[in-house]
């Protein structure tokens, strides 16, 4: 009986990599082919494998994504939300421009 393909994250597929995979000595391509009857069309694809091979070979060991800058997410508060919601709703043909001048949202 064929096994069904796993839902899995990227994080999932990054540790089979790292630890079951990669770790004993497979090349991209025996790690792709091991993983693909597995996942199926959500397996990470050889490049992919490939490229998460070089990055633990160059001793990355944390297979999460790295946290990347980003600014702070300020107009998504509840008071925001039903103040535009307002404003919309008062006149339905206001343009985004409309909106940053009524709220302040840059």
């Amino acid at each position: 009986m064929a096994a069904l393909p796993l839902k899995s994250s990227r994080t999932e597929q990054r540790a089979i990599v790292r630890f079951f995979l990669w770790a004993k000595g497979h090349n991209a391509s025996a790690v792709h082919s091991e993983m693909c009857p597995v996942y199926g069309d959500k397996c990470f694809t050889r490049p992919a494998i490939h490229a998460w091979c070089k990055k633990f070979a160059y001793g990355r060991e944390s297979v999460d994504d790295k946290k990347r800058p980003s600014r702070h997410v300020v107009a998504t508060t509840d008071a925001r939300i039903a103040t535009i919601y307002e404003f919309v709703r008062s006149d339905r043909s206001v343009s985004i421009l409309d909106i940053v001048h009524h709220t302040g949202i840059s």
